[in-house]
């Protein structure tokens, strides 16, 4: 005889406890040995590879510094050969005097991107300023200066000298001497000076990473620039530094070494080194060793700490796993004991569309008894229909698919009764074992339905034909009525809404709507305002028609009161919303108008000075840092001049657009007047970060502009002031932006001048 169905589903249950037994143990194992043959690799072949790929790393970042010393430096020698042939068309007994000397003297200081001074040079090291008013020299070097290579025969035409200053507390300067072609008097010589802090700005964008470090060294083995800075190092011989020769006299173009103790800082280092093709000088990019492998360090003894919290933690699963299995047969019996307990009559039948079993609700639903369980619910059907009921129901359960049905039973009292039936079947591995389902008497619910029917026949008569919006819940949120208006305006199907609750009809709007639901509840009449993104539903036409096309934010205006009977008892609340987006956009567009300059459309003196002191209350709830920027358009006059205003006010839009794109979406710009703009810094984390933001704007401006067929080159200066915002004051940030961006001109333009902020001032107790 064949197993019965039911003798092979206890088989297969069987098989499938055993799994969820050793399951859990087979899957903690495999994570074992993957996570400590993880550890394995991380342990052994890890730091390898960190090495490598930071020596990689070093080389491309000495490659790209070093292009870019090159380039700077080819720069400032195409400058200097420009003034020598200048200087042989002008054949004035008093060169440095002459104005088209001067003029392009001028225009180098100006527009070269490294060079801050032209000078022109004698054999013995004296040096003149280009023009030269006192005819003295500027600056005397001595005859041993770099100048006298330039004298010797077979001598290099081109010279690099050791970093100076000027004058005393200037900035250190690198000059570069070419050779006069036909010297005249006393010049043999013209000399630029490139500005070290240009050099290095160009080196830190490079050595973003803490512990890293750019080191520029001529052939001779002097230092001519470090970044990050170390004090005294520039000028000396590293050389004579213990330590200090790293190098064979003529090493390869390019190479990676390892250093201990370098003579820079006395770390030790892994090194990547660069040769300048056209220039006696090699450039170094090295990282601390200490702090890359410290890093390792610390993230292995984390990784073994990890994987063996992960090896207690898998062995206390094994043993939790154990006692879950005595859990989960309690949890059936509680489970059998909430099925009784449930509103609802659960039941389950055979194959054969026998009741088998059955909870208490659903016996006394249907008035039937343990005995009688498997066919006794036919007793509430008429005699007549027993039968023919019997053999569709064995039908359907044959036929395995889900039932939905609602049918009318008779009890025992002769009254009727409405019952929603519901039924799915159970598998097991792909297999229906059996059948489940709820059975629920709906009378009531039925009822009651009827009446909200009655209730919304009334309301949609008196409100279908308004112009706006209506809705109206109980005061368990449930919708009542709402017209179609409401329903187009939420895409919602017709008469869909019945018995919903207004969280499902307002979805994403729910959480503005709700509050004044619940003030109507509490008796209160409320009218607010508020924005309708066309994204979240479609907007509503003013007409009440037809979906218009009028697409972007729309404005509502809602009200919403309660729901009174006559003796005065709150049974909801109701809301109307109007569409008020002609009226708010009018309002915005006038405010936009007087906010905003029309021909870059940045805020203008006003709007800035409004949410500038809108964002300073913010910063001061905050405690945080604020900026103020200035900034002065240099070299704007002359394109108005001679290619006339068309020209300088698409400048100006140019300028307006680096502006909003070298600057982050939450700070203010704005065009203060003519060429000046200012800017608004808020979340400023340090006070340093404004001097990195005002070089990056005089950076972005100094680049050339393409306005039309022209090619324009201006610069800007910036001055700022950064003050914590809690002390600060709006007319002393003005006040100190624009004494440092006057600094900043006066001190030969296209740079950043500003003043940090002061300590915080202690609290008076």
């Amino acid at each position: 005889m064949p197993p019965s169905p039911f003798s092979q589903s206890v088989a297969e249950r069987l098989q499938v406890r055993r799994l969820v037994v050793f399951g859990p143990f087979l899957a903690l194992g495999l994570v074992l040995v993957v996570l400590w043959a993880l550890v394995l690799w991380f342990a052994l072949l890890y730091p390898k590879s960190l090495v490598a790929d930071l020596q990689d790393d070093l080389h491309s970042i000495a490659l790209n510094a070093a292009q870019d010393t090159e380039q700077l430096l080819r720069e400032t020698e195409g400058s200097l050969r420009t003034l020598d042939l200048l200087l042989l068309t002008r054949r004035n007994e008093r060169q440095d005097l002459d104005a088209t000397v001067s003029l392009l003297a001028d225009s180098m200081r100006d527009n070269s991107r490294g060079i801050t001074d032209v000078m022109l040079a004698s054999a013995d090291g004296r040096l003149w300023r280009i023009p030269s008013v006192t005819g003295e020299p500027y600056v005397d070097l001595g005859p041993k200066s770099f100048l006298s290579e330039l004298g010797r025969p077979g001598g290099p035409s081109v010279v690099l000298g050791t970093p100076i200053r000027l004058r005393p507390g200037a900035h250190f300067v690198l000059p570069m001497a070419t050779r006069l072609s036909a010297p005249t008097g006393a010049f043999t010589a013209t000399v630029g000076f490139i500005d070290l802090d240009t050099l290095l700005r160009v080196y830190r964008t490079r050595s973003m990473r803490s512990g890293m470090a750019v080191l520029l060294e001529r052939d001779d083995g002097v230092a001519m620039a470090r970044w990050p800075e170390v004090p005294g190092l520039v000028g000396t011989n590293m050389r004579q530094v213990p330590g200090g020769e790293v190098l064979p006299p003529s090493p390869p173009a390019s190479g990676q070494f390892m250093v201990t103790k370098s003579p820079a800082d006395g770390r030790d280092r892994i090194v990547s080194y660069r040769v300048l093709q056209d220039y006696p000088l090699r450039l170094f990019v090295s990282f601390e060793r200490d702090r890359i492998l410290a890093g390792y360090l610390q993230q292995r003894r984390a990784v073994l700490g990890f994987s063996l919290v992960v090896t207690a933690i898998a062995v206390g699963l094994m043993a939790w796993f154990t006692r879950l299995q005595h859990r989960a047969r309690l949890r059936e019996a509680e489970r059998e004991a909430t099925a009784d307990a449930s509103p609802m009559g659960l039941f389950r039948c055979d194959l054969l569309g026998r009741t088998v079993y059955a909870n208490e609700t659903y016996l006394h639903l249907l008035e039937v008894d343990r005995q009688t369980l498997a066919w006794g619910w036919l007793d509430r059907l008429p005699a007549s229909e027993r039968e023919l009921t019997r053999e569709q129901w064995a039908a359907l359960v044959a036929m395995g698919e889900p039932v939905d049905r609602v049918r009318q039973l008779t009890r025992r009292d002769g009254t009727e009764m409405l019952v929603r039936l519901r039924m799915r079947p159970m598998r097991l591995a792909g297999r229906i074992v059996a059948h489940a389902g709820t059975i629920a008497d709906i009378s009531v619910e039925l009822a009651a339905r009827r009446e909200r029917e009655r209730s919304q026949a009334v309301m949609s008569a008196m409100a279908q034909s308004v112009n706006v919006m209506m809705l109206a819940v109980d005061t368990d949120e449930r919708v009542l009525f709402c017209n179609k208006a409401f329903e187009r305006r939420f895409d919602i199907p017709e008469n869909s809404w019945h018995g919903r609750q207004a969280a499902d009809v307002f979805d994403d709007l729910y959480a503005a709507v709700h509050p004044l639901i619940l003030r109507a509840f509490a008796g209160e009449t409320s009218v607010v305002e508020m924005r309708d993104d066309a994204g979240i539903s479609p907007p509503m036409p003013p007409d009440g028609g037809e979906r218009g096309d009028r697409g972007g934010t729309r404005y509502v205006e809602l009200t919403y009161a309660p729901l009174i009977t006559d003796d005065g008892a709150i049974i909801g609340a109701y809301g109307v919303a109007r569409d008020v987006t002609d009226v708010k956009q009018e309002q915005m567009r006038l405010l936009r108008a007087s906010n905003t300059d029309p021909l870059t459309e940045l805020l203008n003196r006003a709007g800035f000075a409004s949410q500038v002191n809108a964002a300073l209350g913010r910063a001061t709830d905050r405690d945080e840092l604020v900026a103020l920027l200035y900034l002065d358009l240099d070299r704007f006059k002359p394109v108005n001049d001679e290619y006339g205003h068309p020209v300088g006010d698409a400048l100006l839009k140019a300028v307006s657009g680096r502006l909003r794109h070298a600057l982050r979406p939450q700070d203010l710009v704005a065009r203060i007047g003519g060429d000046e703009f200012a800017v608004f810094l808020t979340h400023v984390a340090r006070p340093v970060d404004a001097q990195v933001v005002a070089d990056k704007l005089v950076h972005a401006l100094t680049m050339p502009f393409r306005i039309g067929a022209l090619e324009l080159h201006i610069g800007s200066s910036v001055g700022f002031c950064v003050q914590w915002a809690r002390e600060a004051d709006i007319d002393e940030l003005v006040t100190q932006a624009d004494e440092q961006l006057y600094r900043a001109k006066r001190a030969g333009r296209g740079r950043s001048s500003g003043s940090l902020c002061a300590e915080r001032k202690k609290p008076v107790s």
